[in-house]
């Protein structure tokens, strides 16, 4: 593609250099940069583009987009703008073509609830003889393709180029995880959404947003989007949990069409009749298209919001009940939710991938209710993440667990010790035993040598992950492999 046609959208401050280049690709790691290629300087958390031009440069790089005024260099075209994120954005939408226009793309952002409705959709389309892509936290699945994930909502432009692959491979349907923080950093800047569903939000990832207010604006994003569009606004959704103390925020920024969900308000897709057990969840919801029985193959009310988010979609895009019925019977939980494990033993055990207060929150009180003797919890918090909320985590694992395992979960920089004696604090304030093992494989050993019958161990935190990563290296660590290893004697 001509550059002067790739920055038909681009709000460039200063250009300087030949438009009249051919660009064979766009990029903004220096070390992907190839021959004939567009190298965009972004400043990070950690790196800053700007640091590597002349590796860019000597890599085969033509032309530069940048935020700071720089040097000329010969025969190279700069081009100068405010934001170089928002600009990988929208140049990796023209470059690649503006692949969301050309499927049906559904965005679902919320804290949490968003892997567990994404691939519910995937199983209701899939049932409904669509062909369906899914990308997310857990996984990224393309065709036949399934590669594991390494953020929530990808870069902008390796979104960009995901998109068009599945409308190469006719695709009808994606859907997706959009994060707060892709949401921030313009990774969906440009992504032209057919439905946006809001789950809900707590007072999380303050280490990006620094407060509540900036954290639920970033999330509005998403639906201020369907009002700006290129496709037709009669057939766009804003899906919206009535249920949520925050609900009126996104219902007052929406201009397309809305559906509510919910259990406790009046909505129009409503759960009624609930029976929750161990295993399994059935209730009975009501629609605009009528009332149908659901049963889910896990537990949890929290779950059931989560269906009722993907049956309001769902019915937008007039896939009857039957169908919506006839998938979740086959279908049984996104990678690492509310998993259970059975080797023989005469406990429970439970890994999940519940890594705030408001997702232990969700799931330790619904294992209370099943819960003749004990619970034992296994948590530790991630690393470089907004550690004010190690209290109220600790706080709310020690209220409805009998006993705590404190560990280690991705500490990275930090001291995984100086983690865990934060969520320590939490713990102590509901006066229940715990224990500090930083050795995650370790801790696992521990709870299940300590469960006796009738008690439920919940290993959270990691749910599917298969790292466990420090500061200067990685290793192989999977909660569900320890725990077969354990008990099976491996």
């Amino acid at each position: 593609m001509k550059l002067s046609e790739l920055i038909t959208n681009l709000k460039a401050k200063e250009i300087i250099g030949d438009l009249n280049l051919n660009i064979k690709g766009i990029y903004h790691n220096s070390r992907e940069i190839k021959r004939d290629f567009l190298f965009i300087c972004i400043k990070g958390f950690t790196f800053d583009g700007h640091n590597f031009i002349d590796e860019a440069i000597n890599r085969g790089a033509v032309a530069l987009v940048v935020e700071k005024e720089i040097p000329p260099r010969p025969g190279i075209t700069i081009i100068r703008v405010d934001d170089s994120r928002k600009a990988l954005a929208i140049l990796a939408n023209q470059f690649y073509g503006f692949p969301s226009r050309k499927l049906k793309l559904i965005g679902v952002t919320g804290t949490n609830g968003k892997t567990t409705i994404t691939y519910m959709l995937s199983a209701i389309f899939q049932e409904a003889g669509f062909k369906t892509g899914l990308l997310g936290t857990a996984q990224n699945i393309i065709g036949d393709n399934i590669n594991s994930s390494q953020m929530t909502t990808m870069e902008s432009v390796d979104l960009q180029k995901t998109l068009k692959e599945m409308v190469e491979q006719k695709n009808n349907y994606t859907v997706m995880e959009v994060s707060s923080h892709a949401l921030q950093l313009s990774r969906v800047e440009g992504c032209d959404f057919d439905v946006a569903i809001f789950t809900n939000i707590s007072k999380e990832h303050f280490e990006i947003h620094k407060n509540f207010s900036n954290y639920l604006k970033a999330k509005k994003k998403l639906f201020l989007s369907l009002n700006r569009s290129k496709k037709e606004a009669s057939k766009k959704f804003a899906i919206i949990n009535i249920d949520e103390e925050h609900s009126k925020d996104f219902i007052d920024c929406n201009k397309v069409n809305l559906i509510t969900y919910g259990i406790e308000k009046e909505a129009e897709v409503r759960a009624r009749k609930i029976k929750i057990e161990l295993k399994s969840s059935l209730f009975m919801v009501e629609t605009p298209i009528g009332d149908t029985e659901i049963l889910l193959n896990f537990s949890g009310k929290y779950n059931v919001y989560n269906a009722l988010a993907a049956i309001a979609t769902a019915i937008t895009q007039d896939i009857p009940l039957n169908i919506i019925s006839r998938a979740f019977s086959k279908f049984y939980g996104a990678p690492g939710r509310y998993k259970l494990l059975e080797y023989g033993q005469n406990y429970t055990i439970v890994i999940d991938f519940a890594h705030n207060y408001h997702g232990l929150g969700s799931i330790l009180q619904n294992l209370r209710n099943f819960a003749p003797h004990n619970i034992i919890t296994i948590f530790g918090h991630g690393g470089e993440k907004y550690n004010k909320v190690r209290i109220t985590m600790g706080e709310v694992i020690g209220t409805y667990s009998d006993y705590v395992v404190i560990t280690a979960d991705n500490p990275k920089s930090e001291d995984p010790m100086e983690i865990a004696q934060e969520i320590e604090r939490g713990v102590k304030k509901t006066d229940k035993d715990y224990i500090i093992i930083t050795d995650r494989v370790k801790a696992i050993k521990h709870a299940l040598e300590k469960a006796e019958e009738g008690d439920i161990v919940l290993i959270a935190g990691k749910g599917p992950e298969k790292e466990q990563i420090y500061h200067n290296r990685a290793i192989h660590h999977n909660d569900e492999e320890v725990v077969r290893n354990i008990l099976t004697g491996r």
